[in-house]
């Protein structure tokens, strides 16, 4: 079975206008926020993202060609709303018509809508993404 959030992260790091914004450290795979301790305020922004359901088609019995469609959801923080909103431009421009050796295609589902947790008031752009991926 192809690992999806890997398969997205590795694609990501490799594209140097997201990577200019946001380093490695912070882009969370698999997560619906950050994780305990981090602050946009004293750490910086950051993308995190989880698979939200999707499709898979899988020909033959070896899985060799197996593909995955999974739906993708992207939260991208940052210490203001503009700045939330350059790391999301950073991110739709690396994801929307991406390719890469596992990412076959990727689509947003949607422009990005500037939202605020309410527990923390950070600022975020949501978005989603419906993304290709097969095993490298």
């Amino acid at each position: 079975m192809i690992d999806v959030h890997t398969t997205i992260r590795t694609f990501l790091l490799a594209n140097e206008g997201l990577a200019a914004l946001v380093p490695a450290a912070r882009v969370f795979a698999g997560r619906n926020e950050p994780p305990p301790g981090y602050a946009p305020g004293s750490d910086g922004p950051c993308v995190v993202f989880k698979t939200r359901g999707g499709a898979g088609t899988y020909r033959g019995r070896d899985y060799e060609d197996a593909l995955l469609v999974p739906s993708m959801q992207f939260k991208c923080y940052g210490t203001s709303e503009v700045e939330a909103y350059q790391v999301y431009r950073a991110l739709a421009d690396a994801l929307h018509g991406g390719r890469g050796a596992s990412v076959l295609h990727a689509e947003e589902a949607g422009i990005g809508q500037p939202l605020e947790e309410p527990d923390t008031e950070w600022r975020f752009v949501l978005s989603f993404f419906d993304v290709m991926v097969r095993s490298a």
